[in-house]
C-alpha cells in the first residue's frame, strides 16, 4: 500500500519568536448589477477520464488520483523510474505542471519532459544534478504540441520516499484559444432600451445597443438568425416592420453595425418564417408548394443572396450556419405526419407538408424492416441534398467564411448525435464531394444533461471527428427566477459559475478542438441584464465579467515547497515567478506573506502559509525538519544559560560531529550509533553536576526525535 501520513509530533517551544503583521490587498467594487466572484478558470487535466498514466514500477494512477496521501512509488533502477502521462490530445492552454513529492522535507533529483508524439521529447524542468525540496510548479511558455509528459526520478535524500504524490497538469483559458460571443438577434427589437455596464442611468457606458454593450463585456462575435418572411406564429400574418423582424434586411443592418465596431459576425439560417428547433422545422410559406428539387434550388438561392449581400456591403461572415438545431432534419415535408409542435399557422395548413422535405426518420434507425430502413436512407438522402445546397451557396458567396452545422445532444442520446454526424459527413463527401468546417451543439442543462455530460459530448466529437472544429452555438442560465434543478443557483453568481464552466468545458476539449462559445439571447432569454427600476436602462449583470475574467493573462507559480528547522522561523521568498501569457516570458512578482505563528514551526510535520501577489494567491508548503543543528542550537542556549557545562560539552559535541560526518557519507547505521552514544553521555550519572534536569530532558527528547528520523530513513533504504 502506498499511503502516507503527515501527522505532526508536538515538541516544546525553545524560544519566543516575533511575528509580522502584513496587510492584504483590496479590490474595487464592481459597477455591474449584483455581485459575482470570478477567477481565471483553470483545470487540472489529470481529473479527466480520458487521461491515462503508465510506469514500469508502482501504481502510476496514484500520482493522478487527487490525493496527496497516496503516491506512485518509484524504483530508482534505470528503466523503472519514470511515469508517463497521456493527456489524450494537445492543449494550447497547458502552461503549468505541478509536481508534488511524497516527502515534503525530502530532496529529489528528477527530470520533467514533454512530447507531442511520445517519441521526441524536450525538457521542461531538469533537476538531475541538484535536487529540489518537496515539489515545484513548472511554468511552460509554449505548449501547443504537448500531449505526453514524463517524470523521471533519479535520486532522493535520506528519509525521503522515492515517488511522486501528485502531478497537476493545468490547462488555462487563453484569449487566443477561445472565442466568446452571443446570439443577439433581438438587438433591433427594443429600440427604446439602453443597455449599459454602468450603475447609473444618466451616463450609459456606450451608445446603449446590446451589441456594443456585449462587446464591452468581452465578447467578440455575434450571431444573427435569419427568417425568410417573418410572420406571427399564431396567425401567420407577416411581420410588417423591418427592425427586429430577423428578415434578411434586418440581419444585414445588425451585421453592418457589429462589423463597424470590430465584432465578428455569424449568420444562422433557419430556413423558416419563424422559430426552427428540434421540435419544429417548418418550411417558409413561400416554399411550401415547391417540389423537392425546387426546394433544393430555393435553399441555394436564398443562402447565396443573403450571404452575397453581406459581402457586397463589406461584411465577411466569420461563419455561415446552414440550419438551426437540425438534429431531426429541416424543412419538414410529407415524410410523416406533423409533430403537433409546429406554429399554429402551419399546424392548421396541411399544404406545408404536401411536398417532400428534409425530415429525418429516426424511428427507423437500425430497423430490421427493409422498407423502414429504405425510408430512413431516403430521408437522409433528401436532408443531405438540402444541406449540401446551403453549404455550396455559402462557399460560393463567401469563400473566406467557415461553414457550420448546428444540432443538439439530448440527455442520454449521444449515440443519436454521433449517428447524425457520421451519416451527414459521409454522405456529403461521398455523394456531393462537399464538407463543412464546424460541428456545433446547443447546451441547456434543462434538456441536455449535466456539465459533465457536455464534457463527454465534446470529447466524443473531438475523438470521432478530429478534422472538424467544434463550437457551443447556444447556451444560457438564469440569474433569477426561483429554484434551480441544474446544479447552479438562479443567481448572478450561479450564472457566472455556469458560464465559466461552459467556457472551461469547451477549452478543455482535446486538441483545442472547441473554438467558440455563444450565449443565446442575453437580452431576453435567461437574461444577463437587469432592468434598473422603471427606467429604460438595463444594466449588465456582474456575471458578464466572466467573458473577460475567466481568461488568464498571467499564470502564477502558486505553490512553493520549503523546509525550516524545528523552532526556526521559515525564510520566505520576497518574489515568485509569473508567466506573462501575452509576451510568453517568465518574470518575477513581489509576494507578501501572511503572519506565521510560532506554533507552526514548533512541531515536526508541515504547515502552509498564504502569500498575496498582484496576480493572485501563493501557498508555501513548509516542512519542519529535525536535524543535528537543532541539537546544536539547543546546546548553545543551555551553555549560555550555564545549564550545560564541564566535560559533558565536548562529549556531546564530539558525538554530534560524528553523527554529521556519517550522515554526509550516507552511513545511517553509524550515524545512529553515535546518536545512541550522545544519549549515553546525557544519561550518565557522573554528568549530573554538568547538566540541569531541564536541559537533560530537552536534549534527550530531541536526540530521540533525531534517532527516530534516522530509523525511518534507514527503513526506506531497505
Amino acid at each position: 500500500m502506498r499511503k502516507q501520513s503527515f501527522l505532526r509530533k508536538s515538541v516544546s517551544l525553545a524560544s519566543v519568536i516575533s511575528l509580522l503583521t502584513i496587510p492584504l490587498l483590496s479590490t474595487q467594487a464592481s459597477a455591474y448589477y449584483g455581485h459575482a466572484a470570478i477567477e481565471p478558470a483553470v483545470t487540472n487535466l489529470t481529473t479527466k477520464d480520458w487521461v491515462s498514466a503508465q510506469s514500469n514500477s508502482g501504481d502510476p494512477k496514484l500520482a493522478t488520483d487527487q490525493d496527496l496521501n497516496t503516491y506512485w512509488e518509484a524504483s530508482l533502477k534505470a528503466g523503472q523510474n519514470s511515469i508517463e502521462i497521456d493527456l489524450g490530445g494537445t492543449y494550447r492552454g497547458m502552461r503549468k505542471v505541478g509536481v508534488v513529492f511524497p516527502s515534503l522535507h525530502g530532496e529529489y533529483r528528477y527530470k520533467l519532459e514533454a512530447s507531442g508524439d511520445g517519441v521526441s521529447w524536450f525538457t521542461l524542468s531538469d533537476h538531475s544534478a541538484k535536487g529540489i525540496t518537496g515539489g515545484e510548479d513548472v511554468l511552460i511558455t509554449q505548449s501547443a504540441g504537448i500531449r505526453y509528459l514524463k517524470a523521471t526520478l533519479l535520486g532522493v535524500s535520506n528519509g525521503a520516499i522515492p515517488g511522486i504524490a501528485e502531478l497537476r497538469i493545468n490547462n488555462y483559458i487563453l484569449k487566443e484559444n477561445l472565442t466568446v460571443g452571443a446570439d443577439i438577434s433581438w438587438d433591433t427589437s427594443f429600440p427604446n432600451r439602453i443597455y449599459t455596464t454602468e450603475n447609473r442611468t444618466d451616463s450609459p457606458s456606450s451608445d446603449g445597443r446590446m451589441i456594443g454593450t456585449m462587446q464591452e463585456t468581452g465578447m467578440s462575435l455575434v450571431r444573427f438568425r435569419i427568417w425568410n418572411q417573418p410572420r406571427d406564429e399564431n396567425t401567420g400574418a407577416p411581420v410588417g416592420n423591418v427592425n427586429g423582424s430577423m428578415n434578411p434586411e434586418d440581419t444585414l443592418n445588425k451585421s453592418l453595425y457589429a462589423n463597424g465596431i470590430g465584432m465578428k459576425v455569424g449568420l444562422d439560417f433557419h430556413y423558416s418564417d419563424s422559430w426552427a428547433d428540434p421540435g419544429k422545422q417548418v418550411k417558409p410559406q413561400g416554399w411550401k408548394g415547391l417540389s423537392y428539387e425546387e426546394l433544393v434550388e430555393a435553399v441555394y438561392n436564398f443562402t447565396y443572396d443573403v450571404t452575397a449581400a453581406h459581402i457586397e456591403a463589406g461584411v465577411t461572415p466569420k461563419y455561415v450556419q446552414v440550419g438551426n438545431e437540425i438534429i431531426n432534419g429541416m424543412m419538414w415535408g410529407n415524410e410523416k405526419i406533423a409533430t403537433g409542435l409546429e406554429p399554429n399557422y402551419a399546424k392548421n395548413d396541411p399544404s406545408y407538408f404536401a411536398e417532400q422535405g428534409g425530415e429525418l426518420l429516426w424511428e427507423y434507425w437500425d430497423s430490421a424492416d427493409p422498407e423502414e430502413q429504405a425510408a430512413y436512407d431516403a430521408a437522409w438522402d433528401r436532408f443531405t441534398g438540402l444541406v449540401d445546397a446551403g453549404l455550396r451557396a455559402a462557399k460560393a458567396a463567401s469563400p473566406a467564411s467557415k461553414t457550420k452545422i448546428h444540432v443538439i445532444v439530448s440527455t442520454n442520446r449521444l449515440a443519436k448525435t454521433i449517428e447524425f454526424w457520421n451519416q451527414l459527413t459521409h454522405r456529403l463527401q461521398e455523394d456531393y464531394n462537399n464538407n463543412f468546417d464546424i460541428m456545433s451543439i446547443s447546451y441547456y442543462p434543462e434538456w441536455h444533461g449535466k456539465m459533465s455530460d457536455l464534457t463527454t459530448y465534446l470529447h466524443a466529437f473531438a475523438t470521432e471527428f478530429p478534422d472538424y472544429e467544434l463550437a457551443i452555438s447556444e447556451t444560457s442560465h438564469p440569474a433569477a427566477g426561483g429554484e434551480s434543478a441544474t446544479g447552479y443557483p438562479n443567481s448572478v453568481q450561479g450564472q457566472a459559475d455556469f458560464m465559466t464552466d461552459v467556457m472551461r468545458a469547451c477549452n478543455d476539449t482535446i486538441n483545442n478542438a472547441c473554438s467558440t462559445m455563444l450565449v443565446w439571447e442575453p437580452a431576453i432569454w435567461q437574461s444577463m441584464f437587469t432592468r434598473i427600476g422603471n427606467t429604460d436602462y438595463w444594466q449588465a449583470n456582474d456575471s458578464t465579467r466572466v467573458f473577460r475574467e475567466a481568461y488568464s493573462k498571467q499564470i502564477l507559480e502558486s505553490n512553493l515547497y520549503l523546509t525550516t528547522k524545528l523552532y526556526q522561523t521559515p525564510s520566505l521568498p520576497k518574489i515568485v515567478r509569473l508567466l506573462d501569457v501575452e509576451t510568453n516570458e517568465v518574470v518575477n512578482t513581489a509576494v507578501t506573506w501572511d503572519p506565521v505563528a510560532a506554533e507552526s514551526y514548533s512541531a515536526l510535520g508541515s504547515f502552509a502559509v498564504t502569500g498575496t501577489t498582484a496576480s493572485g494567491k501563493v501557498t508555501a508548503q513548509i516542512a519542519v525538519i529535525m536535524d543535528t543543528r537543532v541539537l546544536e542550537n539547543l546546546m548553545d542556549n543551555f551553555i549560555k544559560s550555564k545549564e550545560l557545562s564541564g566535560p559533558l560539552v565536548p562529549q556531546l559535541t564530539n558525538s554530534l560531529k560524528q553523527v554529521q560526518h556519517h550522515l554526509k557519507k550516507g552511513a545511517l547505521n553509524s550515524a545512529m550509533k553515535f546518536v545512541d552514544q550522545y544519549l549515553t553521555h546525557l544519561n550518565r550519572a557522573s554528568n549530573d553536576k554538568n547538566i540541569s534536569p531541564n536541559a537533560r530532558e530537552t536534549l534527550a527528547e530531541h536526540a530521540r526525535l533525531l534517532l527516530e528520523e534516522l530509523h525511518k530513513a534507514d527503513s526506506l533504504k531497505k
